[in-house]
């Protein structure tokens, strides 16, 4: 049973793989879904192929790295569809492999403001949402990564990327401590999929991507059908932490 039908999400990150796989979930489930990216073609593209599903979908383009940019969306959002932000799935994220010896700060700080700083902010302004329509029964879906929880020996390059999954679920669990002491109902969840077939790690070496290219994987769906999961439990479950990874998988 879908119990978010009607309820409206954003979702970042909705041009591709993943992101564009939860949109379609959503929307197929009766939610209304603002997708965000960048490359806002694609969301339009993706928002005619779900023209005839029960929930609408919107294209958004911005830069969630940009504060301004994020803010405006959600000042888009209350204008235009007055509805509160219930469902918040942070799924934007980079990952450049490259050793840590070779001490490129540029990168570094480019994953820690998409993959850390710019979901914090979506959180905040979901929370706002919540607040301005006085209701707090969200649900927060932060979508980290296996590497969050360990780092591996056989893909060298992971280990910056991996520090900023293992921050976005710290501060999950915190975000969670913070909303339950509060006796607020919305509720946060961590995901974390293992090796997903999709672009994230496009600009991998070649090394690394032959290595992920043999290695077994999930597909974007299966993350989406985890989301789905996740928000549709029971009002009285809370799924703080979820990791999903294909089944052969070894690490």
């Amino acid at each position: 049973m879908f119990r978010c039908v009607g309820k409206l999400a954003v979702v970042t990150g909705a041009s591709s793989g993943i992101g564009a796989a939860i949109v379609q979930n959503l929307a197929k489930q009766g939610v209304n879904v603002v997708g965000i990216a960048r490359r806002e073609s694609k969301v339009k593209e993706l928002a005619e192929r779900l023209l005839n599903e029960k929930g609408k979908v919107y294209p958004y383009k911005a830069d969630i790295t940009d504060e301004s940019e994020v803010v405006q969306a959600f000042q888009w959002i209350e204008t235009n569809l007055k509805q509160p932000v219930k469902i918040l799935v942070n799924n934007a994220g980079l990952s450049i492999l490259r050793d840590t010896k070779e001490g490129n700060t540029d990168e570094w700080k480019k994953m820690f403001d998409l993959n850390v700083i710019a979901a914090g902010t979506c959180v905040r302004e979901t929370l706002k949402s919540l607040k301005n329509h006085n209701t707090d029964d969200g649900h927060i879906v932060n979508i980290c990564s296996i590497v969050g929880h360990r780092t591996l020996a056989d893909f060298p390059g992971f280990y910056v990327y991996s520090a900023t999954k293992h921050a976005q679920k710290v501060i999950s669990e915190g975000l969670r401590q913070e909303l339950i002491r509060a006796k607020s109902k919305t509720r946060v969840s961590s995901l974390s999929p293992g090796y997903v077939q999709s672009e994230l790690f496009a600009s991998a070496p070649e090394d690394n991507m032959q290595t992920l290219a043999e290695s077994p994987h999930l597909k974007p769906e299966d993350i989406a059908d985890a989301v789905s999961f996740i928000i549709n439990a029971p009002e009285h479950v809370r799924v703080h932490e979820l990791t999903i990874q294909s089944a052969e998988e070894l690490f």
